[in-house]
Parts: structure tokens; sequence; C-alpha cells
């Protein structure tokens, strides 16, 4: 387990020595840093920001965005998935099951958000992909535009419409091998080419209703008090 005091000293050693040297390559290539992110979970930067009590360093906002800071003036990809990887985390962190937020804290889990969407001008308080209750599942179809670390991360923590009611959010807890879900298209972008923003699509992907984060339309307020900050 990693500390807050410490984090840093570990992390200027996986930036000089892991990351550091295949940087140019992975923005080339636009190739996702897989080394540089299991370097970084199992140096512990990965749970960072994760409760000591199930493994985590403890880390604040404010350790976060020293980490991404560092990593930004070695690889931008890497620091793009690190800060969406610490966002994500925020709302694992306060609605998750406990076993989900021991593998994060691990580092055996990495995560990322999906919440822009096609259409809705990346207006995530208004989504427009929907989700509905069949039994003991949810049932969601979605068209995404821009996922950070896409097919390469564990879990997203998706925005929908609530499966009832007319107004407001909800946040769910999406595994990335859910059937239904198919990335768009590669990304091939300017810059920061590494970090797999890609466009993702769900058609009738189930799963269950426990994934929901917080309660059925209670999805913004987590969005703008947790993950956001």
């Amino acid at each position: 387990m990693i500390t807050a005091p410490n984090a840093l000293d570990v992390l200027e050693r996986i930036c000089t020595d892991v990351i550091a040297p295949s940087a140019t390559e992975t923005d080339s290539l636009g190739r996702f840093p897989r080394a540089s992110i299991d370097a970084l979970a199992k140096g512990g930067l990965l749970g960072l920001t994760c409760a000591t009590e199930v493994g985590g360093g403890g880390g604040s906002f404010a350790d976060a965005a020293r980490v991404v800071r560092r990593l930004a003036a070695t690889c931008g990809s890497t620091a793009m998935i690190t800060g969406m990887h610490y966002a994500a985390t925020a709302a694992i962190e306060a609605h998750a099951p406990r076993s989900t937020r021991e593998a994060v804290a691990s580092g055996r889990h990495l995560s990322t958000l999906a919440f822009s969407e096609t259409g809705s001008r990346s207006q995530f308080w208004a989504p427009l992909s929907s989700a509905r209750f069949d039994g003991d599942d949810v049932v969601l179809n979605a068209s995404k535009s821009w996922i950070t670390s896409a097919g390469e991360a564990d879990s997203y923590v998706w925005t929908s419409r609530p499966a009832e009611g007319d107004s407001g959010a909800s946040l769910w807890l999406v595994p990335s091998n859910t059937a239904g879900l198919a990335i768009v298209a590669p990304f091939d972008g300017f810059g920061m080419r590494g970090n797999a923003s890609s466009a993702l699509n769900a058609t009738d992907a189930r799963l269950p209703r426990t994934s929901l984060l917080g309660t059925d339309g209670g999805g913004l307020d987590i969005a703008l008090s947790v993950v956001l900050p």
C-alpha cells in the first residue's frame, strides 16, 4: 500500500524507468501505454485516492492532481488515462461495493468515465442514453462519443437517463466486458494518441440492478459533487 506522502517519490521512479522511455512511441503509434499503467498499478498509484480501510493510499484530490501533473510532463496519454481513472474512482469510492473498491485500491481494476454522448454536445447533465429495469437487471442503450481507455479499462462509470422517472440522470458501474458493448471506431486523434478515447455503443447491454451507483435519478448530484471535483 502506498501513502500520499511517498507517492511522488514512487511516481518519479516510474516516470523515469518506465513511462519516459516509451512516451514517444506511445504517441506516434497511438498505442495504449499498458506497461506504464501496470507500473502505476503495481506502485500503488492507481489506488492512491482509495480509502486506507480498503487498502488504498487515502490520498486527496490534490494528491491526485499532483500525480497527473507529473505524468503529463512525461506522457500525455498516461496522464489522461490516470486522471479519468481518479475521477471514476471518486464515484466508486462513494457508492460501489467494497469488493470493487478493494480491487481498485490494489491496482487490479482500472476505471474511467463514460459521460459524453452523441447528440448531447458533451452536456453530461442531460444524457440521451436510456436505462430500463427488467426484473433484477437493467438494460442500457447508448451511443457514447468519447470514452478514455475504451476497451482497455475494466469498468465505465456510465451516465444514462433514469430507468424510472422523467428527469435527472443515473450512474452505473458497467464492466467493460458486458455483452452488447462495442467500440465504434479506434481512436486516431491529434495528441495524447495512446489514451484510447473512442466512441462506444451499448445495444441492450444487460447488467444487474446492483450496478447502480447511488439512486436512480440521483446521478447528476454525484457527478457534480463527487466526480467533477
